[in-house]
């Protein structure tokens, strides 16, 4: 088995081993001191990946609570990065640039608009002393039509038509209907920084205050048509209205003494009184109400075939079948119109109108260059 030959085994019989002690004090010292070395080196490194662990934690537990703060130049990031549908405490904002989300619930007034709460007792007195703004303090008005989002400034020489109406109208006499349906067209009225809304429907010549719905005069009528239906016949008759004002108002009118005899100036040889009270006898085609404020009740516009149509204290002739003795009628040129009846006694662009006695009763409307229609209106 073994080799006496071998290096191994010489010095083996050299060194006895027996007799040459080789495991001596200072060596088991030595494997003591390791020992102790290696126990305590060995729970040090076992305890560093549970720091780290435990490190780490904590400075996620720091982001996290960091980001879902409200969002401040260095917190709500995490809100911002996983949309606004978290929320802490309450709910949170909207992001402008998602889209809209169907509520069921109605849309929110424009900015700086009120909506007053219905009332259920019937509103009295005038409209003008419901309202929380002033008619006689500064402002601008505007009509905003919802259908096709047009917006449209009345010109401030022209906020007396809508603002006569307010201040006039008897609530308990222009109590209308309630309406069915939403309104698509608004009055707004701004004052102090404040925008102020009436609902308005042009089918019914209505505002809506409070839940409650009134009649309004018919200046708004006329001018609501001229704004939102300037082709139909109250569309026209408004535009060249408005022109003839603003023509007098402006002093473009030139003026005259001539004197005419009350028969020249008659319809079918009819004057206003006889004219009224045969129209009330004739069943309209159709009429549209409205509040007088002139009588303070209520009235309407009348629309009577052929061509003539009743507004308060005027009566439109429309068609060329009404004329005059001296045969002036639609479609009559200005020339025609001085050759056969003379000059008026106030002439303007728009209008030319006629005295018999102290007032002028008798007025042509041009258009074009012609006459766009005739209208007899009442003494005053």
């Amino acid at each position: 088995m073994s080799d006496p030959k071998t290096e191994w085994m010489r010095k083996l019989k050299a060194t006895d081993p027996l007799r040459e002690k080789t495991f001596t004090p200072e060596k088991m010292e030595a494997i003591v001191m390791k020992t102790v070395h290696s126990s305590r080196k060995s729970p040090r490194n076992k305890q560093k990946p549970r720091v780290f662990a435990f490190t780490i934690a904590i400075v996620l537990a720091a982001l996290l609570l960091v980001g879902i703060l409200p969002s401040g130049p260095y917190t709500g990031w995490l809100l911002n990065a996983f949309g606004t549908g978290w929320t802490i405490g309450k709910q949170a904002a909207p992001n402008p640039s998602d889209p809209p989300i169907e509520t069921g619930q109605p849309e929110t007034e424009p900015p700086g608009t009120t909506e007053p709460p219905p009332e259920t007792a019937p509103l009295t007195g005038k409209l003008r002393e419901h309202l929380p703004f002033s008619t006689e303090s500064e402002m601008t008005i505007a009509i905003h039509d919802k259908q096709s989002g047009s917006d449209y400034a009345i010109l401030a020489g022209r906020n007396y038509v809508i603002l006569q109406s307010i201040n006039g109208t008897d609530l308990t006499a222009a109590q209308a209907p309630k309406a069915d349906s939403e309104a698509s067209t608004f009055l707004r009225f701004t004052a102090d920084n404040q925008t102020y809304e009436l609902p308005y429907r042009l089918e019914s010549n209505t505002v809506e205050w409070k839940g409650q719905s009134f009649y309004m005069d018919d200046g708004i009528l006329l001018l609501m048509h001229g704004l939102l239906q300037p082709q139909s016949k109250l569309g026209v008759i408004n535009q060249l209205f408005e022109q003839a004002q603003l023509e007098l108002e402006n002093d473009q009118v030139s003026r005259s003494d001539a004197v005419y005899a009350s028969d020249r100036l008659e319809v079918n040889g009819k004057d206003y009184a006889v004219w009224e009270k045969e129209l009330q006898k004739l069943t309209p085609n159709s009429e549209q109400k409205f509040y007088n404020l002139a009588t303070e009740k209520m009235d309407s516009v009348r629309q009577y075939e052929p061509g003539i149509l009743t507004l308060s204290l005027s009566i439109v002739f429309e068609d060329a079948s009404f004329q005059t003795k001296d045969n002036i009628r639609v479609g009559s040129t200005e020339a025609e119109v001085v050759q056969s009846l003379g000059e008026p006694n106030l002439k303007s662009a728009a209008k030319w109108s006629y005295k018999i006695g102290d007032s002028t009763r008798f007025h042509l409307y041009f258009q074009d260059g012609k006459v766009a229609f005739i209208a007899l209106t009442m003494p005053l």
